[in-house]
């Protein structure tokens, strides 16, 4: 009985083996047909520093923003919140809602920002600012530190002006100055200098001069000219302007009228242009020799 025993008890260890190897082998080819299983990709908390325009859309406001995300290209979450707009809504939106991001990289320091057709479509020349829009996307990804400079791309190619004086086909570097100050366009700055002419101040009218036109063009005859020039202005005031953009710079336009009661040689109506250039985040006017 003794061996019986034992014979059954080893028949049932060897057959507790057998299943134990089999459920072993079979779990084994389950898990070996099937694909493995792809890892969840990791957040990342990202703190933005974002900027839009000020409520009156004439210098630019940062808003900061934390988000997190699964997304490994922080400019492309930068430029994709940008779109979205602000959340303060005292502030402005820079970027038409309606533009779509086709792709963002980064190459020696410049990001390459590819945006869509209906980002100049759509654009609202009424209630935007151009350079406001500009240095919105320029600042915010130049908050990054390997990016020095913006490239914008529309569907792939270089385009020229937005609307009047900015040509996007160079690239665009921070600009500080839109953080402390008003926007100032080529009419403010031509206004500016008139009123400098004006009050006698040609020391500060030089100072607005382009860098080539101080080169060639003296103080002393700076001065001589000028002075000819403001006091046959002197009954005359601007009624209308228009501005041409060309790839390297701006020609303004400005008709000017003859004040009422006003005895000038000039004629009741005459226009001129002077041609500005956008020197180290300046208008400079560019003297006629």
């Amino acid at each position: 009985m003794k061996i019986l025993y034992k014979a059954l008890f080893l028949l049932l260890v060897m057959i507790t083996i057998g299943v134990s190897i089999y459920n072993y082998t079979q779990d084994f080819d389950i898990g070996y047909n099937q694909p493995p299983i792809p890892p969840v990709p990791d957040q990342t908390k990202y703190r933005l520093k974002l900027y839009f325009g000020s409520p009156r859309n004439n210098r630019l406001v940062s808003e900061e923003r934390v988000i997190v995300s699964t997304e490994q290209q922080p400019e492309k979450l930068i430029v994709e919140e940008l779109i979205k707009g602000p959340r303060n809504k005292t502030l402005k939106p820079s970027i038409p809602p309606e533009t779509k991001l086709l792709s963002i990289k980064t190459i020696d320091n410049v990001c390459y920002v590819n945006l869509s057709r209906s980002f100049l479509d759509t654009y609202r020349w009424d209630l935007m600012n151009e350079a406001i829009t500009i240095w919105s996307v320029v600042n915010s990804l130049t908050e990054i530190h390997e990016i020095q400079a913006v490239q914008f791309l529309i569907e792939g190619n270089r385009v020229g002006a937005i609307e009047k004086y900015y040509s996007l086909k160079e690239p665009f570097y921070r600009n500080e100055e839109l953080l402390r100050k008003e926007v100032i366009t080529p009419f403010d700055t031509f206004n500016v200098f008139l009123e400098y002419l004006r009050a006698g101040n040609y020391d500060s009218a030089y100072k607005m001069l382009s860098k080539p036109s101080i080169e060639k063009v003296d103080f002393l005859k700076f001065k001589l000219n000028m002075g000819t020039y403001i006091r046959e202005l002197r009954d005359y005031e601007i009624t209308k302007y228009q501005t041409q953009k060309y790839s390297s710079k701006v020609v303004l336009q400005m008709t000017y009228e003859k004040k009422p009661t006003a005895i000038t040689y000039l004629g009741d109506e005459f226009t001129e242009s002077w041609e500005m250039v956008f020197e180290n985040g300046e208008w400079k006017i560019v003297m006629p020799i």
